[in-house]
């Protein structure tokens, strides 16, 4: 085998190049981290989709007498692309559950006044209920999220809304699916929200068309929740990043130490392939072609140890507990991205460098 080859090295040195590899290995691990704080995305994605299919009006404090609301929704009953539903006057929290990184979070919620009306959205969501037993002051919510709150069809729910309002809820219905919505049915004459929805228009193109039609009129049209959340998770991400990149440095001196221990010892080598008139660039790209060989080779054995942890964790853990962590997420793979490059190009500057400039003479 050709000496210059990058695999001549590995193959001769088992031992170290194992080490080398095994301390690469430890970027890959910043993926599945990645994929923990990303996994927040996961509970919300059904939630998001519920919003293109149904947007909300409200009457706005200076609405006198609530005019320019009502006006609004006359409008929106002559509208042939439009149709609506009342929605409880009252505002509901959803179900608190526990997501993947250990703490609780508050849920998305729905609130319908009618088993129609809650029929009417299951329909266009794609949620297969039978609401025809619910009750008044009835919840329904997904197998993902009664897993996650250890709960079941019947259980009863104590939710404080209101002091003139009975605060005990029954757990009327449970869905298959991953939905981390809580879907209220609360029968209540209080007429200050409606949801409008589209058998032709869905998600921005629905939203574009009821801002229209309301104008400058005092009408609040919600916005997407997806907004929010973002926003909401938007630090977070950008918190993990740099610690991502913090981590990073230091497991690159780290490795940088040990690898430049390696390279020490192989200066004599380096000086006699200078001797025989190697060049420079060569040498480099000798280097260089090591050290990426055994990162390819850290990153295939990292990626496979990745996807068989993650596939445990959620069959054995996660999903029983109505929790997922996702397999992929471009925030695992820029964590990943930013720790391996961290690592990786100093060694390849600083080595193929040192090594171009070996001299056998000097020993």
């Amino acid at each position: 085998m050709n000496p210059l080859s990058s695999f001549y090295y590995i193959r001769n040195n088992k031992g170290r190049a194992a080490l080398i590899i095994f301390m690469m290995f430890f970027t890959t691990l910043m993926f599945i981290a990645g994929n923990y704080i990303k996994s927040m995305d996961w509970y919300w994605q059904d939630c998001f989709s519920y919003e293109d299919r149904l947007a909300v009006i409200q009457v706005l404090p200076t609405d006198e007498d609530s005019r320019d609301y009502k006006a609004v929704r006359e409008e929106i009953d002559k509208d042939p692309k439009l149709k609506w539903m009342n929605l409880s006057g009252y505002g509901y929290g959803g179900l608190e559950w526990t997501c993947t990184l250990g703490f609780d979070i508050g849920s998305y919620s729905k609130v319908f006044n009618s088993k129609e009306d809650m029929k009417t959205a299951f329909d266009l969501w794609g949620i297969d209920v039978d609401v025809s037993k619910l009750e008044n002051r009835s919840i329904v919510i997904s197998s993902a999220l009664a897993r996650n709150k250890g709960l079941k069809a019947g259980d009863k729910l104590d939710r404080t809304v209101d002091d003139a309002l009975d605060d005990t809820y029954t757990l009327g219905a449970v869905f298959e699916g991953n939905s981390f919505a809580t879907f209220y049915l609360v029968e209540s004459e209080n007429d200050a929200r409606t949801y409008v929805y589209s058998d032709e228009l869905t998600g921005q193109d629905l939203h574009d068309y009821i801002l229209n039609l309301i104008g400058d009129r005092k009408v609040k049209l919600s916005n997407f929740s997806s907004e929010f959340v973002n926003r909401q998770l938007a630090p977070l991400y950008l918190i993990f990043t740099v610690g991502a990149f913090l981590l990073s440095v230091i497991l690159a001196v780290t490795v940088n130490s040990v690898v430049n221990g390696q390279y020490i010892r192989r200066t004599y080598e380096f000086g006699v392939y200078r001797a025989l008139g190697i060049s420079r660039k060569r040498v480099f790209r000798k280097c260089a072609a090591e050290l990426l060989l055994m990162d390819a080779i850290a990153i295939v054995i990292g990626a496979a140890v990745c996807f068989l942890t993650t596939f445990l964790l959620n069959e054995l853990y996660y999903i029983p507990g109505g929790r997922f962590l996702p397999y992929f997420s471009w925030l695992g793979v820029l964590c990943f991205v930013i720790s391996n490059l961290t690592v990786l190009l100093p060694m390849i500057l600083s080595k193929g460098r040192r090594m171009g400039k070996a001299d056998v003479t000097e020993f």
